[in-house]
């Protein structure tokens, strides 16, 4: 099995070929806290990228880029984060 190394993580080819088609909404899952479908990617200021909860609030960390081909990265980043349930809640007691 073939890897690819980058920053983020290891990877096999199967993920480095799903980071060249590029990120899909409908590859996110569902908030780990609501458990609602309403999941997205924001870019704040150009410089980083999450993915958050359009129904509670609920969020990955900040992933920042510098250009184009970092900010497919990211993107990847986040939604591995979100999907593995790796989020910061904005409840009571958070």
């Amino acid at each position: 099995m073939e890897c690819v190394i980058d920053r983020f993580s290891v990877n096999t080819a199967a993920d480095a070929a799903e980071r060249k088609r590029g990120i899909r909404v409908e590859d996110l899952g569902i908030c780990p806290v609501c458990h609602e479908d309403s999941a997205y990617i924001e870019t704040e200021g150009g410089w980083c990228v999450y993915v958050q909860c359009g129904h509670c609030g609920t969020h990955t960390a900040f992933t920042a880029f510098k250009n184009e081909e970092e900010k497919k990265e990211a993107e990847l980043a986040v939604t591995r984060l979100w999907n593995m349930g790796k989020v910061i809640a904005e409840s009571r007691g958070e």
